[in-house]
């Protein structure tokens, strides 16, 4: 899970010098700070070039502490990205103080830092990024403070610990939060629907290769599990549907499109994107196809669209990461009343049936596999 990963630099880390350092040459501390992420460099650096509080996107950390309560940003925002020496990111909304660009490699090295009114700067904050094996990412953060870095106004015996404490704690957030943002960010989906009223976001490791998986989570059973056929059945009942034995093909993709979904993008073997329009609080929903060129315009009234995604990627040190992400918005204001409520009452069952759906697929995939092996060996 990704709240778990460490964020421990490696010794190396810790020891070399990095982009920066030279701005702060007699330093009276460093704290240096690492993560690993499944994506490639280039998928990471735009998330840190649109840092900063207020009118930026957020330091992805603990938004009531540094953000003025506001979420920071989960999509790229394409007029943050162009960032140069002397670019200020806003400590916290509304200020006009906060850390400066100080140097800038594009798709290597940001560095940050707080000026001083002459001099050096009296901290800097460094983002480095470093190839990794199998198409990862090794994100290396280091801050250092000069003989002026103030303490929190305490006494250096004091302030010392107390600030290592907290940095670490907002650090490993912000890490975290921009691994997360990397790995869980879909430009095709972002694509389709850039804003939105629901999202739900999902994952699974599953040890096996990604082209494995993909063909396997196209053609995974819903109907296999007792659970989710009771949660659709209890949905039913509850709308006042008809009740009636299902003729839909068997396999997720072959039953959804049966039922009405549409493919609006697909990268083979990598990803796909289904998508439909509809009035969920009907009590016999009706899903309509949209082409993927109309879909982002359409705004028939009294509707909703929804789109969902299934991407497998590498995982290091190998295995694969699933994530499925459906999100939902009305045309108008009457639909999106109307959705809310309904989304209220179903969201604990559409949650459900995503969970066990990915658990499904993960013993499915994973059995398949021990299978192979144990064939391999007596054969």
């Amino acid at each position: 899970m990704m709240t778990l990963k460490s964020v421990a630099a490696t010794k190396d880390e810790r020891r070399r010098q990095l982009p920066g350092d030279e701005l702060i040459p007699n330093t009276i501390g460093q704290l240096t700070h690492a993560i690993t992420i499944d994506r490639p460099p280039g998928d990471v650096w735009p998330w840190l070039v649109q840092m900063g509080a207020g009118s930026r996107a957020g330091w992805y950390s603990y938004d009531r502490l540094d953000n003025g309560g506001h979420p920071s940003a989960t999509r790229i925002l394409p007029y943050l990205q162009d960032v140069h020496a002397g670019t200020l990111f806003p400590a916290l909304p509304g200020r006009t103080d906060g850390f400066h660009v100080l140097a800038v490699n594009r798709g290597q090295s940001l560095v940050l830092g707080w000026r001083a009114a002459e001099g050096p700067p009296i901290t800097t904050w460094a983002f480095v990024l470093e190839d990794a094996a199998n198409g990862t990412t090794r994100l290396i953060t280091r801050s250092r403070a000069n003989a002026q870095y103030p303490f929190f106004g305490l006494p250096r015996v004091l302030g010392d610990p107390a600030v290592r404490l907290v940095h670490f704690i907002m650090q490993r957030k912000q890490l975290l939060g921009i691994a997360r943002r990397a790995v869980e960010f879909d430009p095709q989906l972002d694509r389709l629907m850039p804003e939105y009223d629901i999202v739900e976001r999902h994952r699974v490791r599953i040890d096996a290769p990604p082209h494995v998986v993909f063909a396997a989570a196209q053609h995974v059973d819903l109907q296999q599990s007792l659970l989710i056929r009771l949660i659709i059945k209890l949905r039913a009942l509850a709308m006042g549907a008809t009740l009636r034995e299902s003729n839909h093909p068997r396999g997720l993709i072959a039953e959804t499109t049966s039922m009405g979904w549409g493919i609006l993008a697909e990268i083979p073997g990598k990803a796909l994107v289904m998508g439909a329009a509809t009035q969920p609080w009907c009590a016999d929903v009706i899903f309509r196809p949209l082409a993927s060129g109309a879909f982002a315009t359409f705004s028939e009234p009294d509707q909703v669209k929804i789109v969902w995604t299934l991407r497998v990627m590498s995982a290091y040190p190998h295995g694969t990461v699933v994530i499925t992400e459906t999100r939902a918005v009305a045309t108008d204001a009457a639909a999106r009343a109307k959705f809310r409520h309904y989304w209220t009452r179903v969201k604990p069952g559409v949650v459900a049936i995503r969970w066990i759906l990915l658990r499904l697929l993960r013993k499915e995939v994973e059995g398949n596999q021990l299978q192979s092996f144990a064939h391999g060996r007596t054969h």
